[in-house]
């Protein structure tokens, strides 16, 4: 093994692991391997060695990274949260966060379990950004079996995953427009949300009488 061999390898190496470790680490890595490869091809190593020391890389390297990736959100710091609605549920969940009277969700496998009421309504204690979170859909059968709800925009499947988001209650209180902020996640076929409908009006009620505790009843005040 002379040098070109050495330096080689440890390119290859260096190019390999790059991607893994730094941010579009590929615009790296790939150059490294590729130099590390041509640098490898000047060597004394025998072909077959070459060979090995190229495509072993090159077949490892997405197994290697889905798991590696699969790992690192595994036990990264971020919201992780399973939405389970009852079973067949057909409309617009909704959850209020910052709710200090929010309820408790057990965690399974480091997912937080939101479990919503058959109103379709889930008090959140602290700030949940949906839209920034991992999150999964759930429908719960009454024998307690999950079924995992997709998200597709084109579906004939009532149990389809139409759309997700921020929005807000809106209500005319003394010649203004005040608002709660809440996540949702719609279900079902194409339809017309109802934003009048009578939970949705019974829930602003009660936020505003103070009934229900949430940081945004200075909205009210």
């Amino acid at each position: 093994m002379n040098k070109f061999d050495k330096i080689g390898i440890g390119l290859i190496i260096i190019g390999f692991l790059i991607p893994f470790f730094v941010f579009m680490g590929g615009i790296i890595g790939v150059p490294l391997f590729v130099i590390g490869a041509i640098t490898l091809s000047f060597g004394t190593l025998k072909l077959k060695q070459k060979l090995i020391w190229i495509l072993t890389p090159l077949i490892l390297y997405y197994p290697i990274s889905k798991a590696y990736y699969e790992i690192a959100f595994y036990f990264a710091d971020i919201q992780k949260v399973d939405l389970i609605l009852p079973a067949d549920f057909k409309g617009t969940a909704i959850i209020i966060d910052n709710s200090d009277f929010g309820q408790t969700f057990e965690k399974v496998n480091r997912r937080e379990q939101i479990i919503f009421d058959e109103n379709g309504i889930a008090f959140y204690p602290t700030e949940l950004e949906l839209q920034s979170s991992r999150f999964r859909v759930f429908t719960k059968k009454k024998n307690g079996e999950l079924k995992r709800i997709l998200l597709s925009s084109k579906s004939s499947d009532k149990t389809s995953l139409l759309a997700y988001g921020e929005s807000s209650f809106e209500k005319t209180i003394e010649s203004e427009n005040k608002h709660i902020p809440y996540d949702f996640v719609r279900i079902g076929e194409n339809f017309t949300e109802q934003s009048n409908s009578e939970k949705r009006c019974e829930l602003i009620e009660l936020i505003k009488k103070g009934e229900l505790k949430t940081v945004y009843n200075n909205v009210y005040n």
